[in-house]
């Protein structure tokens, strides 16, 4: 008994000492975890710092003075030169149908496909275009804001040529309407002096 006193306790000074370095182990393997969790958490926020300063820098590039003026003067010079170059096509068609379709209604056709056309074409720049939440911040290239201002400006300037162009056939149609009165009138007036003429003729003949 006296000889397993000592023994016994060494075992069970070693298995305690064994506890407390399985302890430290785990609480060394925690920390070792947490600190890797907070290197994690830093990460991903200096990653997200990045990105908004990237996206403020894109965002201050897009609203700039320089970027405005491009985008602004590219797109009215393209709409603006198409809508030229198109309305000079339809009237040289028009004028190459004499008295056809195609000339009774030139003013028309540099007026409606524009509208139509600009319209469809902004209306699908626009749908297809990605949203900069969807789309890790990334906002539309300048190519794209150049053909949505273009076709944009497209369609106003066909609409302003439509409208001009019915407002001018509903004038002309009124005025129409008007001398086609004042003609009948006219006509009318013509017919009751011959009448009364004639009446007159008759009258002296017997």
């Amino acid at each position: 008994m006296a000889n397993k006193d000592p023994l016994e306790r060494a075992k069970q000074t070693l298995e305690k000492l064994q506890g407390e370095n399985a302890a430290l182990q785990k609480q060394i393997e925690a920390g070792s975890a947490l600190e890797a969790d907070y290197e994690k958490v830093v990460a991903r926020q200096q990653k997200a710092a990045n990105k908004y300063e990237a996206l403020l820098m894109r965002v201050g590039d897009k609203h700039s003075k320089v970027h405005r003026v491009a985008v602004d003067l590219g797109g009215g010079s393209i709409a603006q030169v198409s809508t030229e170059l198109l309305n000079w096509g339809i009237r040289a068609l028009g004028r190459w149908s004499k008295d056809g379709v195609v000339a009774q209604n030139v003013d028309i056709l540099q007026g409606a496909p524009h509208f139509v056309l600009g319209l469809g074409l902004y209306i699908a720049e626009m749908a297809t275009r990605k949203d900069p939440a969807d789309n890790n911040g990334e906002l539309p290239s300048t190519t794209r804001e150049v053909v949505s201002e273009a076709t944009k400006l497209f369609a106003q300037l066909g609409f302003s040529s439509l409208a001009r162009a019915i407002r001018v056939r509903y004038a002309d149609g009124k005025q129409e309407q008007i001398d086609h009165a004042a003609l009948a009138a006219e006509y009318r007036e013509l017919q009751k002096k011959y009448l009364e003429l004639q009446a007159k003729s008759g009258t002296g003949g017997r």
